[in-house]
């Protein structure tokens, strides 16, 4: 590879490094269930309602997982 084509994928490196050091983010990967139509899933990655109720969901996972593992040390 030429360096002119390893420089955007360095940009790219380092871009996302920075991202995630300034908001913090993970990538999950959701299987797409039996009996649902691949094109509105798959529409759902940009899905700005369906990205903000699992923003919620983790949250609520996060704070029963931290309660949980408070009585489990006490």
């Amino acid at each position: 590879m030429s360096k002119n084509g390893e420089l955007p994928k360095k940009f790219e490196e380092i871009h996302s490094k920075i991202e995630k050091a300034v908001t913090p983010y993970i990538t999950v990967k959701i299987v797409m269930p039996e009996g649902v139509d691949k094109e509105e899933f798959l529409k759902l990655e940009n899905n700005d309602e369906f990205l903000q109720a699992l923003s919620g969901f983790v949250k609520r996972w996060l704070k029963r997982s931290i309660k949980q593992s408070r009585k489990d040390e006490a």
